[in-house]
Order: C-alpha cells, then sequence, then structure tokens
C-alpha cells in the first residue's frame, strides 16, 4: 500500500487520489461524532481566553484551537480528529468539537494565538514555569495592551493608507477573509509591502531571493511537490538551521510536512521561517525544479521529422511543441518578460522576449516546428486552428505548476507562415501607488493637484509600451474611492480593479468607445475612464462629458503633451470646448534603470554630451553611471524601467493660446516657460540621479 510505502496518512493519500478534501473531512467528522465547520468567516476567538485554556504549543502540536463558550461548554476546532480524546484530557472540562479543512484551522490558529514564540510558553517547555503560574500571567495580562494588528503596521510603516486598512476592514467583515488578501485583491497593497508587514507583525525575517540569492544545495533537501502544495522554498542553511522561505510563517500544516520530510531524508534540522513574497518562492520553485531544459526539447524537436505542411495539426509533434511553449512561458515569467515572439524565418523559426522594453533571442526552432508551436498557442486560447489566413486574438489564464498568468495571444499571417505573439499580463495588485511612478518632486505636486481636480478632461499621452495604461489605472486607484461611481471603457481590459465598473469594446456587437460613452452618460457616472481616443466622435463625446461636470482621463498617441491639444483640434472639437474641458496633458515615456547589481562610475560620453545639448561643465559634480552587464541583467546593464514625464498644466495664459489657435510649438514654449520640464529634462534629471544613462534618454526622447 502507498501509505506502508510512504507512511503519509491515509487521508492525504485519498486527496492525492483525487477525493475531495471536503468530502473527506466531512466523512471523518461525521465518523468521529463531530461537527464539519465550513468556513471560519465571521468567527473571531478571544486570544487570552484561548491562551488560557490551551497553550500555544499545545494548540500547535494537536491542532486544537478554543472559538469561545455555548451552553456551559468549550467550543474547540480541530484540524485532525485523532486528536479529541488528548484534547479534552487538556481542557478538564466538557467540550464540543468541531473539524475543519486545513486553512479555515489556520485562519483560526492565526487570530486566537497571534504572537509567535511567546515566553511564557518556552519558559513552561524550559520547565522553568508551571502551567498554573503561567495562567495566573495571562490572567493580569488580558488588562494589558495587545500586539499591534496587522492593518496598524501596514499604516506605521507607510505601506497603507489609514483609508484603505479601513475599507479593507470593512469587506472583510461583512464576506470574511483575512485583511491582507482584501487589500492585495483591491490592489491597494503590494505584495512585497504585506510581506514585510507580516515579516514584523510576526518577528520573521524579511527576505528578497533578488537581494539575497538561495543556496542551489538547499533546494535538494526538501521534494518539489511539497514546496508546490504549500508554496515553500527552502532557502539555505545555517548550521543546523533550514531557513525556509513562506509566505505566510503561521502556516503549521506546511511546517510539520517540512519537518517530516526532512526526518525521512535522516535530517534533524531545525525550522526556521522566513517571509517573502508569493510571487518570488513560485520563481525560486519554477528556477530550481523545472525539470523541462530548453537543450532537450530542441533535440526532441530535431529528432522528430515533422513535415512543414502536414495535413492535420493532429499529426504534428505536439508533445516537443506543448513541452516548448510550456517552457518559453515559464522563462518569460521568471525573466519577467512582458511578451514572447513565436517568428517564422525564411528557414527557421526565431522566438524572442521582450524585456525592459528591448527583444532579446530566446532560442531558434527548425521550421518544421511551427505549425505544431503555433496548434499549441491557438489551443490554449480557444482559436481556431484551421484558420491560418486571417490574424486571431485570444485571452487565457495559463496555469502551470506555480505559475498563475494571464497571456493575450495573437497570431498573424505572413509570408513564411504564422506569427505569433503572446503578451503577459499583469495583475491590479502589480500597479503602483502614484508615488511610486517616478515622478519628480516638483511635477509629482502639480501632478496631484491635476488629477484631484472634480471635473475635466485629463490626457495621458505616449507611443505604445510607454506605462500609459500603468499609470491610467494608478491615478484610478488613488481617485476611485468608494463615494464616486467609475466607469472605463477598454480594449481590452487588461487589469481587472474591484469597486470599478470595466466595459469592454465589442465592434462585432456594435459597442464602441463612443456608444459606450453615450451610455455612461446615462449611468450617473463622477469618473470617466476612455482606453484611447481614437476617432472624431469619441474625441467629442469625452470632451463634452469632462464639460457637464465629470472628470474624464483618456489616452492619446502624440508625441509630446502639447501635440495632445493640437490632436484635439484636428479631430473636431472646436478649440474653445478643448480650452474650457482641459486640465491637464502628461506625456511619458519608459527609460531602462541602470543594473543596480553591476553599476560603476563612468565618465560622459563627449559625443553623447553633443547630442544632448550639454557641456561637461554644466553636469559638473554629478555622478554618471552604467550597467557592466551580468548575470542579473542578462548581460545588458539595465535592470527595470523607470518613467520620465513631461506634465502639461493648462491655466488661463494656455485656455487663450488655445482658443487663439497656437501651434503645439507656441503652447509648448508658453509652458516651459511657465516651469514645464520636457521629457528630455526630465529625463536627464533621472540619468544624473543615477536612475538611468544618458545614451538612454538621448534613445528615448526628440527635442
Amino acid at each position: 500500500m502507498e501509505q506502508e510505502k510512504t507512511g503519509d496518512l491515509l487521508g492525504r493519500i485519498l486527496v492525492r487520489k483525487g477525493l475531495p478534501e471536503e468530502a473527506l473531512y466531512r466523512a471523518l467528522a461525521e465518523q468521529k461524532g463531530m461537527e464539519f465547520l465550513e468556513s471560519a468567516e465571521g468567527i473571531v476567538p478571544d486570544p487570552s481566553a484561548a491562551a488560557l485554556l490551551l497553550l500555544r504549543s499545545d494548540a500547535l502540536r494537536y491542532g486544537a484551537v478554543p472559538i469561545g463558550f455555548r451552553n456551559g461548554k468549550i467550543e474547540v476546532v480541530l484540524s485532525d480528529p485523532r486528536h479529541k480524546e488528548t484534547v479534552a484530557q487538556l481542557l478538564k472540562r466538557p467540550a464540543r468539537f468541531y473539524l475543519a479543512l486545513p486553512q479555515a484551522w489556520e485562519e483560526l490558529f492565526g487570530r486566537a494565538y497571534p504572537e509567535k514564540n511567546r515566553l511564557g510558553e518556552v519558559l513552561v517547555q524550559e520547565g522553568k514555569l508551571s502551567r498554573e503560574a503561567l495562567k495566573e500571567a495571562l490572567e493580569v495580562q488580558k488588562g494589558l495592551p495587545r500586539a499591534k494588528p496587522l492593518g496598524e503596521i501596514l499604516v506605521e510603516l507607510g505601506l497603507a493608507r489609514p483609508e484603505d486598512v479601513e475599507e479593507a476592514l470593512k469587506k472583510q467583515r461583512q464576506g470574511g477573509g483575512r485583511l491582507e488578501d482584501t487589500l492585495i485583491q483591491s490592489g491597494k497593497l503590494k505584495p512585497e509591502a504585506l510581506a514585510q508587514a507580516v515579516a514584523t507583525q510576526l518577528g520573521y525575517p524579511y527576505v528578497d531571493p533578488e537581494e539575497d540569492p538561495p543556496d542551489p544545495g538547499a533546494s535538494l533537501l526538501l521534494p518539489e511537490d511539497l514546496c508546490r502544495r504549500y508554496g515553500v522554498f527552502p532557502h539555505r542553511l545555517e548550521g543546523n538551521r533550514l531557513v525556509l522561505l513562506m509566505k505566510d510563517p503561521r502556516n503549521i500544516l506546511a511546517l510539520d510536512d517540512v519537518r517530516l520530510a526532512l526526518k525521512r531524508k535522516g535530517l534533524n534540522h531545525e525550522v526556521a521561517p522566513a517571509v517573502a513574497t508569493e510571487a518570488a518562492i513560485t520563481k525560486l520553485i519554477e528556477r530550481f525544479y523545472s525539470k523541462a531544459e530548453l537543450s532537450e526539447i530542441a533535440k526532441e524537436f530535431a529528432q522528430k521529422q515533422v513535415v512543414e505542411e502536414a495535413p492535420s495539426p493532429l499529426e504534428l509533434d505536439e508533445s516537443a511543441a506543448q513541452k516548448f511553449v510550456k517552457q518559453v512561458i515559464r522563462e518569460a515569467f521568471l525573466q519577467d518578460a512582458s511578451d514572447i515572439h513565436i517568428e517564422p524565418r525564411q528557414n527557421d523559426v526565431q522566438v524572442r522576449l521582450r524585456i525592459d522594453g528591448a527583444l532579446r533571442p530566446y532560442s531558434t526552432l527548425p521550421k518544421g516546428a511551427l505549425n505544431a508551436v503555433i496548434s499549441v498557442v491557438k489551443i490554449m486560447g480557444g482559436l481556431n486552428i484551421a484558420e491560418k489566413r486571417l490574424p486571431q486574438d485570444g485571452r487565457v489564464r495559463y496555469r502551470e505548476g506555480a505559475i498563475d498568468v494571464d497571456l493575450r495571444l495573437s497570431t498573424l499571417p505572413t509570408v513564411y507562415g504564422e506569427k505569433a505573439v503572446m503578451r503577459l499580463l499583469k495583475k491590479a495588485s502589480d500597479i503602483p501607488e502614484i508615488e511610486d511612478l517616478g515622478f519628480a518632486p516638483g511635477v509629482f505636486e502639480r501632478f496631484k493637484e491635476v488629477i484631484s481636480k472634480p471635473y475635466g478632461i485629463f490626457l495621458i499621452t505616449g507611443p505604445t509600451g510607454s506605462g500609459k495604461s500603468f499609470t491610467t489605472f494608478s491615478i484610478l486607484k488613488r481617485i476611485a474611492t468608494p463615494d464616486k461611481n467609475t466607469q472605463t471603457i477598454e480594449d481590452p481590459v487588461e487589469y481587472e480593479i474591484p469597486g470599478i465598473n470595466q466595459t469592454q469594446v465589442n465592434p462585432q456587437a456594435g459597442l464602441t468607445f463612443a456608444r459606450a460613452l453615450r451610455a455612461f452618460l446615462r449611468q450617473d457616472p463622477d469618473i470617466i475612464m476612455v482606453g484611447e481616443i481614437r476617432d472624431s466622435e469619441t474625441a467629442k463625446i469625452a470632451t463634452e462629458a469632462a464639460l457637464t461636470g465629470h472628470l474624464v482621463i483618456a489616452t492619446l498617441h502624440t508625441n509630446d503633451a502639447a501635440q495632445a491639444i493640437t490632436r484635439l483640434d484636428e479631430m473636431g472639437v472646436e478649440p474653445f470646448n478643448i480650452s474650457a474641458a482641459l486640465i491637464g496633458v502628461l506625456s511619458q515615456r519608459l527609460v531602462r534603470r541602470v543594473c543596480e547589481h553591476c553599476k560603476v562610475e563612468v565618465k560622459p560620453d563627449p559625443e553623447t554630451l553633443r547630442r544632448l545639448g550639454l557641456s561637461e561643465a554644466e553636469i559638473q559634480g554629478a555622478r554618471l553611471y552604467k550597467g557592466m552587464g551580468c548575470e542579473r541583467c542578462g548581460g545588458t546593464g539595465y535592470k527595470g524601467r523607470y518613467a520620465i514625464h513631461e506634465l502639461l498644466v493648462v491655466d488661463d495664459e494656455i485656455r487663450h493660446a488655445i482658443v487663439a489657435g497656437k501651434s503645439a510649438t507656441e503652447i509648448k514654449e508658453i509652458a516651459r516657460r511657465k516651469g514645464m520640464k520636457t521629457l528630455r529634462e526630465d529625463g536627464l534629471y533621472k540619468a544624473l540621479q543615477g536612475i538611468t544613462t544618458l545614451e538612454e534618454v538621448l534613445a528615448r526622447t526628440i527635442e
């Protein structure tokens, strides 16, 4: 029997064999004469009472949480029915027992025993304090201040705003769940900030694997399936201690199974939890445990003589193709790529990843593999695998192992065969706060003033890939409060934001930007977001909406801020309406950041200075940096991107210039005279701060 071979509990084996976990727990509860507790929602144990009834160490050992009293009995929730009799003896009074799923039990345990390594418990375990004395001390402690809740810690560390925490607490009281999950799902809290706060609250170290890479040998200590099941990763050995990265160190079931796995290897290591983000742990699992090697897949393609013009996609080598597609998605995810390009050429297939805005070669496949690989991509996105003459688009949520990412798929016929592009979409929790958008200090203050206005139209401009969507949703994240009705029309909807009414363009059904905008005006909106102003009708309706007391945020494709004004004019919006409705224009670009791990101080290149119109005297005293290239940046010298901005705030003088029909150049000069920094000027400021390089600024801006 598998149970005899592995030593696992029968219940765990049955779950692995396909029996639903809830069905198993219901059956166990009935067998033991207990009630099954479906959810921890709404149950708030008193930590002081719980500690008086059952020590935290005993609660951990026996999987028991006292949650209160009813009809003269203590109500206790168990995670393992085998400990019912032992817990009853420890309590020494009548008890009513419930059985709960591990996740629900963990939530209750975290509420009942919120602190780690309490002094009293350590003293009892060492024989230096009796249980009776500890209970007396706990009675006294009941009147003392408790450990700070997570929400307070988030606010004190500056990781969340008080109003966001309060709003999340209201949602938590209404729908249950954890405060941290509510904040993450609403996009009000970054996963990194949550991990730091949890570490602070529970007294564990916080680890960023980018700054503190793991010891590769440590991954051999734990099996892959255990790490994937619990979302944990063995970081390093410190003597007889294994530092274990965890999203939530309160997951005692994970810790229990990790200790069991170590014992099976004959190891008696102490397990020391450390907190890391779920995304960081996922990347480590994929990087260290993945079995699919690119060279093996390429060899498999070469061994199979796949015909280019096969009569049916089903006859193609789908096995190697599926492995390859999984592998390239995995690598794109690990390298924070935004897009995957699969491109047919005359004699082969080129695969490239877009990282930090630039395409980098990833792999080359034999030409005969094209149809199989494209077929896998189409099947993933629910596209027609037989249609090769027309472009197709799709979207899919891709889950494989620890990777969970949304993909937008696009295929296009070319002279050498079909090309496919897969875009890896960010999640709502990735959207930054406006403070993290990279504004220079003076510009940021003016930006906050503009987006705080109750009505008007605010335009965000720039080419594709300049970060317009992130900026737009970062603004909405700040201003779309619960007391406002916020409507968006997008093509497509990229980020699903709780509390915002999002609509997707559907040309086949006749739902265009313009038609949606008209409908919005009958929906009592406060804030309207237009994904892109593409035509005259949309431009006119958006302007009218701004003139009738609504705040409109929209994107537009222009080279700089002033050109957005003349673009609206060209679209048929009357100059007097533009001057009355427009409150500001933000133009932006993304420049690559100098890699922090390999940057060195350099002297400016005279030719670059000349092309930027600078002299050495003007930058005297500034410290310029360049990345030398390392493993972490892929040898490029750059890691990540940073925004540069040009903010045009519309005031009376600019309004008069718009009505007078002044050109974009003239309007730009007026704005500069009143303090506007151009894209290049902002870029130079950030290069002199050591964030980017002069070469990047030169490549991304035009004067």
